[in-house]
């Protein structure tokens, strides 16, 4: 078997990495940005370990939205291509540059599988109490539901975890992704039962140019008193809130934590708050918690935001017997459904 390559277009960065047949990593990269020059930069790092596109064994790519077609993998032809070109209504911070990529990646090697490995599929299958939306039931059946995201990380912190600790995965675990765009899963028996993110990536907690769950009547108000229409709407809730928003200086965790204005402090004490908001409506979708596993840039690597966080949840019993930090890794959960789809 060649060598797999994945494409992960995330809100803020480009990452890459390259398989063995054997699913060992033999390259990783990230370049930041986003389009053309970040892909670029990216083929450029590959090409310089001797990888040409060309010649491998598959290439796959994460999307960030599947709408309610895509529930699993799927290869990629040019109709398939097109259908999901008009799903970038759904997540207009991610699809734009994630399918961007994929269709300058299908020109550059056409004849090489290409697999879009989709975020919202881990979330698949939930029935009605968990999707449904509190609107007019016709929105329901034209897609205006609850899909939920960062899918491929879950489902790889669900295979990672009882390698990393040894022990079977705990019947009741919540999943804090943490990074520059952050959700909570509620996860029974290795299945996605609750997560924060609804309909779009801008919902849930607060996250660093987002805002989250924000009060639908705050909307009106702001289309109309200040005079915001659908775009500059979005431009605010998905690039000028958040983090960002509320110190007014980085939508950065690390330069939030390093400063000592009071705004920065604010901002990271909201971040954990809502946080551990979240988790406590979370526990109860499964009953309680058993365990919780902190993954994704900021969960991984700002311990002061964990303990803040987990001072906030003693109640549910949670210590460090049972909270565990997992490596994010969507590129090994691409790749698996990479060489799982070529076998077939």
């Amino acid at each position: 078997m060649k060598a797999i390559v994945t494409f992960n277009a995330g809100s803020s960065s480009l990452k890459f990495a390259v398989f063995g047949s054997g699913l060992d990593q033999v390259l990783a990269g990230q370049v930041p940005g986003y389009g053309p020059e970040s892909l670029q930069a990216a083929l450029v790092q590959i090409e310089s370990k001797g990888i040409l596109l060309q010649h491998c064994g598959g290439i796959g790519h994460r999307i960030v939205h599947g709408g309610t077609r895509y529930t699993a993998p799927v290869r990629v032809d040019q109709t398939i291509q097109d259908d999901l070109e008009s799903l970038r209504k759904l997540a207009p911070l991610h699809l734009p540059y994630g399918l961007g990529a994929m269709a300058a990646l299908r020109k550059l090697a056409p004849d090489v599988p290409h697999i879009a490995c989709f975020d919202t599929a881990f979330h698949a299958g939930r029935d009605d109490l968990h999707t449904r939306l509190p609107l007019p039931r016709a929105y329901h059946e034209r897609g205006y539901r609850r899909y939920g995201f960062h899918g491929l990380n879950y489902e790889h912190v669900v295979r990672e975890l009882p390698l990393q600790t040894g022990k079977p995965l705990p019947r009741r675990l919540l999943v804090a992704h943490l990074g520059n765009g952050s959700s909570m899963c509620a996860i029974l028996d290795g299945k996605s039962v609750e997560t924060t993110m609804g309909f779009s990536t801008a919902d849930g907690l607060l996250m660093g140019t987002r805002t989250g769950a924000i009060d639908p009547g705050v909307l009106i108000a702001l289309m109309r008193d200040e005079d915001l229409e659908a775009e500059g709407l979005e431009d605010l809730l998905y690039r000028r809130s958040g983090l960002l928003g509320i110190s007014g200086l980085s939508s950065d965790m690390r330069e939030l934590l390093a400063s000592p204005a009071a705004e920065a402090a604010e901002a990271v004490n909201a971040y954990c708050y809502q946080a551990a908001r979240y988790a406590g409506s979370l526990a109860v979708a499964i009953g309680g918690i058993d365990a919780m596993v902190f993954t994704g840039g900021i969960g991984e690597n700002a311990e002061p935001v964990r303990q803040k966080i987990l001072a906030q949840l003693s109640f549910l019993g949670l210590s460090a017997q049972n909270v565990h930090v997992v490596k994010a890794n969507e590129e090994l959960t691409i790749a698996r459904h990479v060489l799982s789809l070529l076998r077939q």
